[in-house]
């Protein structure tokens, strides 16, 4: 899930294990509380509460609509694409091209959707077409509008030019097992954060590669399996374990990363890195997705650093940098529990969507 840049239209986008992307312009009017209060008492027909749906075929040279209920419908009107024939697992739009977005998926391919000539385009493909690597997640820098990196489930991270044929690469093995997450510095993309099945968050320099892989410049080993590494703007990193934490680690102040000793432990408690511990319930079990920290790319409302997960309890969880709880998101209306949740890149607008294929939005 992810949301449009554009600071004065709500756009949320949301993948689900079909390939398909949901997309809606959350300033539409949707069904009133009475409603609703009245479709769970049973006296209107469910039918009716269903969201207007337009489908859209991204296969280059058709891009027909097609509308499944009436013009005059006045529910809300959600476009679905299906750019993927497996889960969308990663998904951005580049704030240097906000009339695409991009799109990174279990079926081993990274696409390109066009809002404007509404055609998916390949960004990259195994070289041989019944390769299996599924990607797990998918940045890109914002100084940079042409490089994609990207994680799979085999633990590879792959490097790949846009303006290069779709199967070229630079792989580098970084584990022997799932990358479940992935960041980039944003102010320093050289900087490469992966959480891992490995119970290990590791940090990457790009800039330094000896024998074929980038050096890794300081670790942080969980007790158990770490699902996410998340940068924020200041160089922070948000990770969740299987060990019902979050910690946030923060860097020197003085001169962020660039004074980290290769190979050095986040756990080793020498004064030169702070590590945040928070309590969070992460176990999830079978049904529910992973929950994952993601930060507000550029908080210009109020200045400060934070972040949102979800939460057992069918709430979303607001924390900032320093573990401090801003606030907990919830409604009436949540029966299922938000397991992925996003920042506007710079409003203070949450997105978080349930299994159950339902969206809630907090602004």
């Amino acid at each position: 899930m992810t949301m449009h840049p554009d600071p004065e239209k709500p756009l949320v986008f949301a993948g689900d294990k079909l390939g398909h992307l949901g997309i809606i312009d959350a300033h539409q009017k949707g069904p009133s509380d009475e409603t609703q209060i009245k479709a769970e008492n049973g006296e209107d027909e469910e039918e009716d509460q269903k969201p207007k749906k337009r489908t859209i075929d991204s296969n280059p040279g058709d891009t027909d609509l097609e509308d499944s209920e009436d013009e005059d419908d006045d529910s809300p009107q959600i476009t679905t694409i299906k750019p993927h024939s497996r889960t969308i697992s990663s998904m951005l739009v580049h704030p240097s091209s906000p009339t695409a977005i991009h799109t990174a998926s279990y079926d081993s391919s990274i696409r390109s959707f066009s809002f404007s000539s509404q055609v998916a385009t390949e960004l990259y493909a195994p070289p041989d077409p019944s390769e299996d690597a599924p990607v797990s997640s998918l940045d890109m820098s914002p100084l940079d509008p042409h490089t994609l990196y990207f994680t799979t489930l085999y633990g590879s991270l792959l490097v790949h030019d846009t303006r290069s044929p779709t199967s070229s690469a630079t792989t580098y093995a970084l584990t022997e097992k799932k990358i479940g997450g992935m960041s980039l510095h944003p102010l320093a993309p050289h900087y490469l954060a992966t959480a891992s099945l490995d119970r290990t968050m590791r940090l990457w320099d790009l800039r330094s590669i000896s024998k074929k892989m980038p050096a890794c410049v300081a670790t942080h080993e969980s007790r158990l399996s770490v699902s996410h590494a998340a940068f924020n703007a200041a160089g922070q990193i948000a990770t969740a374990s299987y060990d019902d934490t979050i910690k946030i680690h923060s860097f020197p102040a003085s001169s962020p990363l660039t004074t980290t000793r290769a190979g050095v432990s986040l756990d080793s408690g020498d004064g030169s890195m702070h590590t945040t511990t928070v309590s969070h319930n992460n176990q999830t079990g079978r049904w529910v997705t992973i929950l994952k920290p993601s930060w507000q790319a550029s908080p210009t409302d109020d200045g400060v650093q934070k972040f949102c997960i979800g939460n057992m309890n069918r709430f979303v969880d607001l924390y900032t940098a320093e573990g401090d709880q801003l606030a907990q998101l919830g409604g009436p209306n949540i029966t299922a529990v938000p397991a992925v949740a996003c920042w506007h890149r710079s409003r203070s607008w949450v997105a978080a969507g349930t299994a159950s294929g339902k969206l809630c939005l907090w602004m």
